[in-house]
Order: structure tokens, then sequence, then C-alpha cells
């Protein structure tokens, strides 16, 4: 009799092995699929294009290429857009180049801001005149540096 039972709890010990083998096993199948799921839903924290002086580089655009008063372009930065332009006067100006209304681009005209989308209208200073633009368009200090143009971050203009 006490065979028996000495081979039943030897058995028993194969068993819970297994079987905990098995359920790890399985925690790290479940934990391999959940992880990318993870990363994916996760928020990450995107990198602030500006350096320590508050200033990031404008891409697209030199300041040759608006040299003249009331010429303008659109440019970016950091895969945010802008619209770069000198006013009738000469002062270099870079307002956000996404509408207000629907966020779609907007583009410089001579001397108005135009949105193609539904109409939208904004003067050199950026605020909306006609159309569904519920706000101005974000302004940015722009300075020129060595033939290249930065832009400020807004809250430093």
């Amino acid at each position: 009799m006490t065979d028996s039972n000495t081979t039943r709890r030897e058995g028993d010990g194969g068993r819970r092995r297994f079987l905990g083998g098995l359920g790890l096993l399985s925690m790290a199948w479940a934990g391999g699929l959940l992880y990318p799921v993870y990363r994916y839903l996760a928020p990450t924290i995107p990198k602030d294009p500006f350096d320590a002086e508050g200033k990031a580089p404008v891409e697209g655009v030199k300041a040759e290429d608006i040299a003249q008063p009331g010429q303008g372009r659109n440019a970016g930065f950091a895969g945010g857009g802008l619209v770069v332009f000198r006013t009738p006067e000469g002062e270099l100006r870079a307002l956000s180049s996404k509408c207000t209304h629907a966020g779609c681009n907007v583009e410089f005209q001579g001397g108005s801001i135009h949105c193609h989308c539904h109409g939208g209208v904004y003067d050199l200073e950026g605020k909306n005149v006609s159309g569904p633009p519920p706000k101005p368009l974000t302004r940015y200090r722009v300075a020129e540096q060595g033939g290249l143009l930065y832009v400020y971050r807004p809250d430093k203009a």
C-alpha cells in the first residue's frame, strides 16, 4: 500500500510540474500577443521641434525666395505647416497653414490668405475675414539668420 501511495505522489508532482510549465508558457504567449497591442495604444510623447532658444528652422523656403514685399510661400517646420510671406511694407511674417475650420491647408495669395476647402479668407494678420473659419491662424515670430528662416515657439513670440 505504501508503494502505490508513493507512486501517486511522484505522478502528481510530474503532472503539477507539467501544468505549471503549461501555465507559464500560456502567460508568455499571451504577453507576446498583448505587447504589440499595448505599444499601439500607449501614448507616445512627441519630440519638441523647438530648440533651447525656442526656435525651429523653416523647411522648404529660404529668405531669398520671399525677398520682395508681397511675396509668400507655403513652408513647414518639424512636420507642421506654415505660410511665410512679406507684407506690402516688407515685414516678414509666418502663420500656421492649417485652416481653423476644417484643418485644410491655406494658401498665400498676395493681399490675403485663402482656404480652398470652404472659401475661408484670412487677412495678413491671420484674422478670419470671411467664410466659416471660427478663429484666427496661429502666428509665429519669424527671423532671418544667414539666409535661413527660423520660427519661434508661439508662447515666446
